[in-house]
């Protein structure tokens, strides 16, 4: 399977990845985020693993919307620790550790320091305060 490879946007605008392998590179080109296919299940979206800088993310990322922070520290992505829930993940890639938000956002743009969702997911927002419960990897 070839690898797609796709810079994501300064603007925090997200990006679709699925059904193959991508390289994601952050806005200022620092980061490399690799996603090879994991699988998919009957009648849904490809899943995923997830490495930065070889590190692997526990857990699998959905082949679904990819958003980086404008200062490219900060990745927001559909996750799933078990196979098939969905939650929204924002990884900070600098220091090598994630945060799971309480609702899932099926589709999403970072503001810094919010997570908005859009579309479909547009009445839903999360606003980064200091308080979140981060988990190292």
């Amino acid at each position: 399977m070839e690898t797609q490879k796709i810079t994501l946007p300064v603007d925090g605008a997200s990006r679709w990845a699925g059904m193959a392998n991508y390289v994601l590179t952050s806005p200022n080109g620092h980061y490399e985020v690799v996603l090879p296919y994991a699988g998919e299940p009957p009648h849904g979206d490809s899943y995923h693993e997830l490495l930065i800088d070889g590190v692997k993310l526990p857990g699998l990322v959905w082949g679904c919307n990819f958003a980086f922070s404008a200062d490219s520290r900060f990745l927001a992505a559909s996750w799933m620790a078990e196979r098939y829930e969905r939650r929204t993940i924002v990884v900070d890639v600098q220091q090598r550790r994630y945060a799971v938000l309480p609702d899932y956002l099926l589709d999403f743009e970072f503001r810094w320091p919010v997570l908005v969702g859009v579309g479909a997911t547009a009445p839903l927002s999360y606003a980064f305060d200091g308080r979140e419960i981060w988990v190292a990897f």
